[in-house]
């Protein structure tokens, strides 16, 4: 075999393939949602039990986390991201030629296998750089993670208008086999390649599982998406209900956080490589908590405007964008070899953190205390990735 093949591929795969990968699996968690009501109504289902497709599909995406990290850590970063890509590109398909609730349901929970995307995309990025440089470089392919939230719905509701819902499932399957092209033909294998056997990675997902490091730099993941998961679970009741804005105004306040997130990431990929990581981080935690804590101090003054408490939230996609790819930095440090499983493992906790967080946020939340218990969750998320912060960033202690 050539060593110029796709197949001997060695070089590092361009940003452009890592930012690609990444935003296909955020793309598929929101560019459907304005299409749930006439999904809804051709599958002749309930809105609520076709509301399924969003939180089914995230907690199987946390699930296969934890199993194709591994998987990629044993046999390598190239295969596994061009098998996950294959199966999403068929599971599109079938989701787009459904005819009633179950096969699509069925098609739909396996596209989850694309999460593998932004949880690889991490690890190749460990692989690849010393903790300073790959900080820098998660933090623009994060900016990726920001726009695809802001222009998702907008682009899945002009498919809806104009084509139909099933079309949204068309332009997945089509992303997919792009997404398989630009592997097939840029992604270098960057695995070190020093787990042999089954033995050694479960040796090693031990001494992963046992750092203390790991877990903090968990926890500051988990309590940041907590925080930036209560705001959307807490913002259409809060702007809608409590403040009474029109439903184009609450798509609007929606986005606040991502283009903060947006602010933050390229913040950290400006700076990443120049400041130490430990420091970064817990200053993007007390940034995130400042606008939170001023929002919960104006409602209880009495001195509130809609404009104000959301403006306020900015800070909590700034403090995001600035500390988490230091916290899946950290994550991953503990074994770089088994990066991927870190990336899986931190990822997959990450998000059932978020999930609870959202739950109980549905369930406390109503219009008599909806402005200031709003405020308070997303406060105390936040303060819990502030105290987490300070052990994670020991970390990097001569590690930069």
């Amino acid at each position: 075999m050539s060593e110029t093949s796709p197949q001997a591929l060695r070089t590092p795969p361009s940003r452009a393939t890592l930012i690609m990968i990444t935003a296909v699996s955020v793309l598929t968690l929101n560019l459907f949602l304005p299409s749930l009501p006439s999904m809804a109504n051709d599958l002749n289902v309930s809105y609520a039990k076709m509301s399924f497709a969003i939180a089914g599909y995230l907690f199987l995406s946390a699930g296969l986390a934890l199993i194709l990290g591994p998987l990629a850590d044993r046999f390598g970063r190239r295969p596994v991201l061009i098998i996950s890509f294959c199966v999403f590109a068929l599971a599109s398909m079938g989701a787009a030629l459904a005819q009633d609730f179950t096969t699509f349901m069925a098609f739909r929970m396996i596209q989850a296998v694309c999460a593998t995307g932004s949880t690889l995309s991490r690890a190749i990025v460990r692989d690849m750089y010393p903790p300073g440089k790959g900080t820098s470089v998660l933090g623009y392919i994060a900016m990726a993670m920001a726009v695809a939230p802001m222009i998702g719905p907008l682009v899945g509701g002009l498919l809806e208008e104009t084509l139909g819902w099933r079309s949204v499932f068309w332009v997945f399957a089509i992303l997919g086999l792009l997404s398989v092209v630009l592997l097939w033909f840029d992604l270098g294998e960057t695995a070190k390649g020093k787990v042999k056997t089954a033995a050694e990675q479960l040796q090693g997902y031990k001494d992963v599982t046992r750092a203390a490091a790991f877990w903090t730099n968990t926890l500051v993941l988990g309590f940041s998406i907590s925080a930036f998961f209560v705001f959307l679970s807490g913002a259409p009741l809060v702007a809608s209900q409590i403040y009474g804005l029109s439903p184009s105004f609450v798509g609007a306040v929606m986005g606040v956080t991502a283009i903060g997130y947006f602010i933050g990431s390229f913040i950290t990929g400006r700076i990443a490589e120049t400041v130490p990581l430990g420091g970064m981080m817990i200053w993007g935690r007390w940034i995130g908590l400042l606008g939170p804590t001023a929002a919960l101090g104006v409602v209880m003054l009495g001195w509130d405007t809609a404009y104000l408490v959301f403006g306020l939230m900015t800070t909590v996609g700034i403090g995001n964008g600035i500390s988490l790819a230091a916290a899946n930095t950290g994550a991953m440090s503990v074994r770089p070899d088994l990066a991927g499983s870190a990336a899986g493992l931190s990822g997959a906790m990450g998000t059932a953190m978020g999930a609870v967080f959202s739950a109980i946020t549905g369930a406390l939340l109503t219009a008599q205390n909806g402005d200031w218990l709003f405020c308070a969750l997303v406060m105390l998320a936040c303060l819990g990735a502030l105290i987490a912060a300070y052990p994670a960033a020991r970390t990097f202690e001569g590690i930069q």
